[in-house]
């Protein structure tokens, strides 16, 4: 059974925030990273990220220990996308960007 690849690529430092995060709050390890997108009304997604119970409707990943979980419908939209942490706009947090 061959691991499947994750379609969106996770920075280092993206992935050192989230298992920060998962510490610092004590998140239970049934919980795994739930990337999605969600609709922000006029035709317009916005990307989520989170810490989810994974449903028959996810394909499930591995990526260095981290199980992520995306939702089969939503593959498409982050697909050949990558998360990072950083600054934009002033503001520090996770940020959706095309692969380069």
């Amino acid at each position: 059974d061959r691991e499947k690849e994750l379609p969106v690529t996770i920075t280092d430092g993206a992935k050192k925030e989230i298992i920060a995060i998962r510490n610092h709050k004590n998140i239970a390890d049934e919980y795994h990273l739930r990337l999605g997108v969600k609709s922000a009304g006029c035709g317009v997604a916005s990307f989520v990220i989170g810490f989810d119970y994974a449903s028959e409707k996810d394909e499930i990943y591995t990526l260095d220990g981290l199980t992520v979980v995306i939702e089969k419908m939503q593959l498409m939209y982050l697909a050949g996308k990558a998360v990072d942490y950083g600054e934009s706009d002033g503001k520090t947090g996770f940020i959706f960007r095309d692969k380069s």
